[in-house]
């Protein structure tokens, strides 16, 4: 106990410069469900994460919901402190900084770890062997601007955009989509929760693949605050790891129910 008060001590020491001239950071998250990392409620996994260690160093955390194109823009004009959850990609180097050790992500650093996966229709033949797409012949649906949807697109394979989990789902289900390439955790959770889609969905293969999620800070936030973005991603690490972080995610995946969102029809479809 005694260690675990000296590194907050530390850590709240290191950031006492900048208390004195600002009081809160400003972070954007994406303004759509992300079970269970961040909730329309204000909740989340990631929320308490986040939230908690910010509180722990002596300060606040104002919360921005946006569209996730809008969060990594505004973090790379430097309009916000910072956004999450941002996996790791080289292009986002340019709008914001990951914590890194080694010229790579420090993944001890990371806010969570998740997968996409593909889903497809309930008897398709789609597969994806963990190298390749079998019997894929139409598009693949993703939201905009995850990081998945310049992986499938380097692989050749077509790409519909939506904003929405629900969206894709129900255009899989009118035959519109050959599959969904989604985040696991959350579609696993969506399918389990929605009568229509439950029975009719499936997820096959292996993961498409690994992600860690991190908090992207802004360069102008990290250049002016370096003991502060240092100081939040050593007490993430300590907070992530704590049994109060692992009752609060085991409360949300207990009790969290999803709204349904199936209720959308294309714009002039694909």
């Amino acid at each position: 106990m005694k260690r675990v008060l000296g590194a907050i001590t530390a850590a709240m020491l290191a950031v006492s410069a900048w208390q004195a001239s600002a009081q809160t950071l400003v972070l954007g998250l994406e303004n759509v469900e992300y079970f269970p990392w961040q909730l329309p409620d204000g909740t989340g996994a990631d929320i308490f994460l986040i939230e908690t260690a910010a509180r722990n160093l002596g300060y606040a955390v104002d919360f921005r919901p946006v569209p996730w194109r809008r969060c990594l823009n505004e973090a790379g004009s430097n309009a916000i402190d910072g956004c999450f959850s941002a996996s790791f990609e080289v292009s986002r180097m340019d709008l914001g900084v990951y914590p890194m050790a080694d010229n790579r992500p420090d993944t001890s650093k990371a806010l969570h770890t998740d997968s996409y996966s593909l889903y497809v229709p309930t008897g398709s033949d789609v597969r994806w062997t963990g190298s390749e797409f079998d019997n894929l012949s139409g598009d693949i649906g993703a939201i905009y601007g995850y990081s998945i949807v310049t992986t499938l697109q380097n692989q050749g394979v077509g790409v519909f955009k939506a904003d929405r989990l629900g969206q894709l789902f129900q255009l899989l289900l009118r035959d519109r989509l050959d599959g969904v390439a989604a985040l696991t955790a959350h579609a696993d959770h969506l399918i389990e929760q929605t009568p229509e889609l439950s029975g009719r969905v499936q997820k096959v293969g292996p993961p498409l693949e690994e992600k860690h999620f991190y908090l992207l800070f802004s360069h102008s936030f990290a250049k002016n605050n370096p003991e502060v973005v240092s100081a939040l991603y050593d007490e993430i690490n300590r907070v992530r790891k704590s049994p109060e972080y692992r009752e609060n995610y085991e409360h949300i995946r207990r009790t969290h129910i999803e709204p349904h969102t199936l209720n959308y029809d294309p714009p002039g479809g694909l």
